[in-house]
């Protein structure tokens, strides 16, 4: 097959590498030093083990200049770039191309369905953990699995999907609830994301600081409140072990959000934090917490160019 990933960030790359040892994979960024570096000496992986993989039978383009049709999309950009990266990219897209989405946040998959069939979009969550190093390099501390599915009729597309991935080697959950799993996603991304972020410490440390716990159980508990507004129900405490397990199996590992702020890049915050303060006004739910963390995290954006 052939097989596009938008975005050649931390996590495209790790797909990107392990999917082109079977398939024909293209890697569209919009970083000129990053499409360069990785035609040039490929990708090249980090192991949690140390162990220091190529993968180089990849190609990559700046975005907007892959005049390809393809088989598969995988979208891997920051949510805030979905829109831009999608339109620039239209030429990947054909009648059948089956787009995936693994990104953060939640309503990636509405704007995905003005250039597919809604059929053809597969939304799912990574467990995986990895860090950008250096201009085509990547770290992969941790693994997990990757899960899938759709909010339409679509098991023959979730089957290609799965079967695609776990020939790579990604260990593959189907469900039938995937609004559930991207809840669960969101409930960890927007306590530990912005954690680390704002904090600019390892995933671990927030099950290492009382006040720091108590900052992601306030986010937690409040976003479970428009979960359940929406018709997703959660277990509180059941909640709490799911963060907890992810800031213990990823503990010496770095948040995208932490790794956003430190190379001065504008954060998924809108679509993460902020997407449960957009969703809550439709429920008249009150967020305090979480609407206080998305106007501190883009006042951090703001001093960007006047503190460094």
């Amino acid at each position: 097959m052939k097989i596009a990933v938008i975005g050649a960030g931390a996590m495209g790359c790790l797909y990107g590498a392990y999917l082109s040892q079977h398939h024909q994979v293209i890697m569209i960024d919009a970083l000129k030093e990053q499409v360069e570096a990785i035609n040039q000496g490929g990708i090249v992986m980090t192991e949690a083990n140390g162990e220091q993989r190529t993968f180089s039978g990849v190609s990559a383009y700046v975005s907007g200049e892959c005049e390809q049709a393809v088989d598969v999309v995988i979208v891997f950009v920051k949510s805030t770039y979905t829109q831009v990266a999608l339109e620039q990219n239209r030429a990947l897209f054909k009648p059948t191309t089956l787009v995936m989405t693994l990104q953060n946040g939640a309503g990636n998959d509405r704007l995905i369905e003005q250039y597919v069939d809604k059929h053809n979009i597969i939304i799912g969550t990574s467990k995986h953990n990895a860090v950008n190093l250096t201009r085509g390099q990547i770290k992969h501390p941790a693994s997990g699995v990757t899960t899938i599915g759709s909010n339409f009729n679509a098991e023959q597309q979730i089957q290609t999907a799965a079967q695609l991935l776990e020939q790579a080697g990604f260990a593959i959950d189907v469900t039938d609830d995937i609004q559930r799993i991207i809840w669960s996603k969101l409930l960890v991304n927007l306590s530990v994301n912005t954690f680390t972020a704002i904090t600019q410490t390892p995933i671990g440390y927030m099950l290492k600081n009382q006040h720091a716990w108590d900052f992601a159980k306030r986010l937690i508990y409040e976003a479970i409140e428009v979960a359940e507004a929406d018709g997703t129900y959660f277990d509180r405490r059941e909640a709490l072990e799911m963060v907890k397990s992810v800031c213990e199996t990823a503990g010496g590992g770095y948040s995208s959000m932490y790794q956003d702020r430190k190379n001065h890049v504008k954060m998924e915050i809108d679509a993460i934090n902020g997407a449960i303060v957009e969703q809550a006004k439709r429920y008249g739910v009150p967020t305090p917490y979480n609407t206080l963390i998305v106007d501190l995290i883009h006042a951090i954006e703001g001093a960007y160019d006047i503190y460094g």
